[in-house]
């Protein structure tokens, strides 16, 4: 126990308590609840994907939630990746979410989702092996710190694959539909995904910095966007 307690204090500072269990640890808890109420409906086509997506935040949350607690570098590092891998890989299933809906998932058929899916995933996996990417250790107070390589690469491949499109064809939507109710719905929708791209660019721009004041900044910061990711269910998830 007196370890344990040696522990929180050292590492657990006020920035990272509020990033990893208040903003993560809830926003893993929501997306968790509303993966349950989409797939409760439907376990299969649009319901299927988006929950995927709702799923990949949950569980690397969780797993960041855990590493927290751990104080061994190589498996620390490890899970540090894969929990933004996970992070990462959600903003593929909203692009696949948001195609089906624009073109039917008879054009986007399963075997086009599953390639597009698969292709982004592979290309992420390229972080892994940018050397000194990531480092987090006891000269790092166990905090993550990345290397700009590592934060370039990441941008370029989720930008320009996942974010800029789903922006793209989101709004899209949003000037295609004419029925004002149905507008309304996916505008609370727009606001629930730019919500979660701020958090996906504000904690990889912290992690880069490193920099305490900027992270203690960055977690107060990032806690309204909590609210705005309800949007997301209530624009569309709601109504599948």
């Amino acid at each position: 126990m007196g370890l344990h307690l040696i522990f929180l204090v050292q590492y657990l500072d006020i920035a990272r308590f509020i990033q990893v269990f208040l903003v993560q640890g809830l926003t893993g808890l929501f997306f968790l609840f509303i993966a349950y109420r989409i797939l409760k409906r439907e376990s299969k086509g649009p319901n299927l994907i988006l929950s995927g997506a709702y799923l990949s935040v949950a569980f690397g949350v969780i797993i960041n939630m855990i590493y927290a607690f751990i104080l061994v570098e190589s498996v620390v590092q490890l899970l540090h990746f894969l929990t933004y891998y996970l992070l990462c890989l959600s903003l593929i299933f909203l692009l696949v979410f948001v195609l089906i809906i624009d073109k039917s998932d008879k054009v986007i058929t399963t075997k086009i989702q599953l390639v597009v899916i698969i292709t982004f995933g592979v290309l992420l996996l390229g972080l892994w092996f940018i050397p000194e990417g990531i480092v987090i250790n006891a000269s790092t107070d166990w905090k993550p710190e990345w290397s700009w390589p590592f934060l370039t690469y990441s941008f370029i491949i989720c930008s320009s694959i996942a974010i800029v499109p789903t922006t793209y064809f989101s709004l899209k939507l949003y000037l295609k539909f004419e029925y004002k109710e149905l507008k309304k719905k996916w505008k609370y929708f727009l606001v629930g995904i730019f919500a979660y791209f701020f958090l996906y660019y504000g904690t990889s721009i912290s992690n880069t910095l490193a920099d305490p004041t900027f992270r203690l900044i960055w977690s107060l910061a990032s806690l309204p966007a909590l609210i705005s990711l309800y949007f997301v269910y209530y624009g569309v998830a709601k109504q599948l």
